[in-house]
């Protein structure tokens, strides 16, 4: 009995001290997108005769925190008041129990450096593609999932894998209802929402909104994935309690 006993404490330290993960921890993407900017009414902002601004930088999402950035660096040379912007350094938070994805991107406004914008996404795609399971050379495009099977670089149509469900952007709205002419750029794995709060009112620049749509149109590249290694000390605590267990088995006996 005491036996049994022992063998049951020493299965469920193991299972606390190493649980079983089923997907890597860190994802590195590549992607293109668009940025869309609007002022307080709504009003689309006009970028060298464009009404959005193409994107291209990298992000780095962590499945177990939640937490994200994105190295992104972009520019509008044409936005109101003829004074250039640029857009930079994403950080990203997923909201608990939601599909959704809030963070903050800093920008340079004329005179004014590194004020905080609030955005948000949509993420339904990213998540679904998350829970499928990824690996390096995989494509989110739109609301498709591709493997490169044969390592050629590139993705064909029987290199589909599934539809990941990705969301309509909410700048592709802005956009028709106010350029009749502009098209939409069509679903997208990180796709902006109406709630991305922009500047708020301690900047020179209250009601103005950055609408980022990551991989819409365009793509998310999967570069690399990676699993957070085990902290040290949790390697030795469990060694520990191992000894501990097997210093009672001996004393019991």
């Amino acid at each position: 009995m005491k036996k049994n006993i022992n063998k049951i404490m020493c299965t469920a330290v193991l299972a606390t001290a190493f649980p079983i993960v089923s997907q890597a921890a860190v994802i590195t993407f590549d992607f293109t997108g668009r940025l869309v900017v609007a002022g307080p009414n709504g009003e689309v902002m006009v970028n060298n005769d464009q009404t959005y601004t193409p994107i291209a930088a990298s992000l780095t999402y962590d499945t177990v925190t939640g937490f994200g950035s994105s190295n992104l660096s972009i520019s509008m040379s044409d936005p109101f008041w003829g004074t250039p912007a640029t857009f930079h350094d994403i950080s990203m938070n997923r909201v608990a129990g939601t599909n959704l994805i809030n963070g903050e991107v800093l920008v340079d406004w004329g005179v004014n450096y590194d004020m905080s914008m609030h955005v948000e996404w949509d993420a339904t795609g990213l998540f679904n593609a998350i829970d499928f399971g990824l690996q390096a050379g995989d494509k989110l495009s739109g609301t498709n999932l591709y493997r490169d099977s044969n390592n050629d670089g590139t993705w064909d149509v029987s290199e589909w894998v599934m539809d990941i469900g990705s969301s309509t952007p909410y700048s592709d709205i802005l956009q028709l209802s106010s350029f009749a002419y502009q098209s939409d750029q069509g679903p997208a794995p990180m796709a902006a929402t109406s709630n991305s709060a922009g500047f708020d009112d301690t900047t020179p620049f209250p009601g103005i909104r950055g609408y980022l749509d990551i991989g819409s149109g365009n793509s998310m590249y999967v570069t690399s994935v990676s699993a957070v290694p085990v902290p040290a000390a949790v390697w030795l605590f469990s060694s520990g309690l191992i000894g501990l267990i097997g210093f009672a088995r001996r004393k019991a006996a």
